[in-house]
């Protein structure tokens, strides 16, 4: 990615977490890329502050409209200081969010990745004498759709295990809300051991991702606690932490 779109992406907040990172380290050590960042910045703040001498104005037209609309009608000052003050520092807070925060489809798309089938290796050249077989061989070859028409022909469809992968395979394509349903499941099983109670660890972390896919941040914050504080599983903590760092 050339320098300048970098720029142009950091201003869009559209920028991943590694391409952040190579970011800051431009800005860090180069000093055509530092200087051509602030010509932009100082560019921006000059809008800015345009358009809250435009805001400015709207405000003492809305005054002066109240007072001639009635004598009781007067605003008080003191009101449309603490109104615009309240306007500004959302628009501040939203720009700050904004510029600084990547988005959810950016984290999302850093940090998804299919898990691996731990649970029906598949030898290559088998034959394909099972309809869960050939199910597997097409979550490994990517080919989730093909996945899920087998996952839902396959003898046991409920099992916590087709569960589970179906559950990647709806992520994998964008279905958030089928990939809460099932993945949801999982999450909620009691009393699970063995393979289980480590599908239920792994749920919780892309059960996340499908709610960061889907724009509910406040239930992946609570997914993501619950990776990250997992007492009997490693998987994704750090992932974890770093996404929670974004969020919170």
């Amino acid at each position: 990615m050339e320098n300048h779109d970098l720029i142009d992406r950091y201003f869009e907040n559209s920028l991943r977490p590694k391409e952040q990172q190579r970011f800051n380290e431009l800005l860090q050590n180069d000093l055509n890329f530092k200087n051509e960042f602030l010509f932009q910045k100082n560019l921006k703040q000059v809008i800015a502050a345009n358009q809250k001498e435009e805001l400015k104005s709207v405000l003492s037209n809305i005054e002066e409209r109240a007072k001639k609309r009635s004598p009781f009608a007067s605003v008080p000052k003191k009101w449309l200081v603490a109104a615009s003050v309240m306007i500004i520092m959302g628009i501040t807070t939203w720009i700050l969010q904004k510029t600084y925060y990547p988005t959810n489809e950016a984290i999302y798309a850093e940090y998804f990745k299919a898990d691996r089938n731990t649970i029906q290796p598949v030898v290559r050249g088998e034959a394909l004498n099972t309809i869960e077989y050939r199910a597997f061989v097409a979550y490994e070859a990517e080919d989730y759709y093909k996945a899920i028409n087998l996952f839902n022909s396959v003898k046991h469809p409920d099992a916590t295990y087709i569960l589970y992968y179906k559950g990647l395979c709806y992520l994998a394509v964008g279905k958030s809300y089928k990939a809460i349903e099932l993945l949801s499941l999982v999450s909620n099983e009691v009393e699970v051991e063995g393979p289980s109670a480590e599908l239920n660890a792994k749920s919780k972390w892309f059960l996340a991702l499908a709610y960061l896919q889907n724009n509910e941040n406040e239930k992946a914050v609570s997914q993501l606690k619950l990776t990250a504080n997992n007492p009997v599983s490693m998987f994704k903590k750090q992932e974890a932490n770093e996404i929670l760092e974004y969020l919170q």
